[in-house]
């Protein structure tokens, strides 16, 4: 497998376009493993207050939905690789 950008993730679909979700993005292409939405929070410098927490996962959840990251197990988030 290769080790893909995020851009290569979301060329072609405008709702992926935000800033926050391309932070998301870097930060699950760099995770070894798989990783809960507090921890995204504390990579990105958020303080892990439980609104931050949610709305961090809300906004992993659509990426989910959208095919681009994938949620193994319930809370655990990680970057799908794709194969070329």
């Amino acid at each position: 497998m290769q080790h893909l950008a995020a851009t290569d993730f979301t060329a072609g679909i405008p709702t992926i376009v935000s800033s926050a979700y391309q932070q998301i993005l870097a930060i699950l292409g760099t995770a070894t493993a798989g990783m809960r939405a507090k921890d995204v929070c504390l990579a990105l410098d958020i303080e892990p207050l439980p609104k931050h927490v949610e709305g961090a996962r809300a906004k992993v959840k659509r990426l989910v939905n959208r095919g681009i990251v994938t949620e193994k197990q319930p809370g655990i988030f990680a970057l799908i690789q794709k194969q070329t």
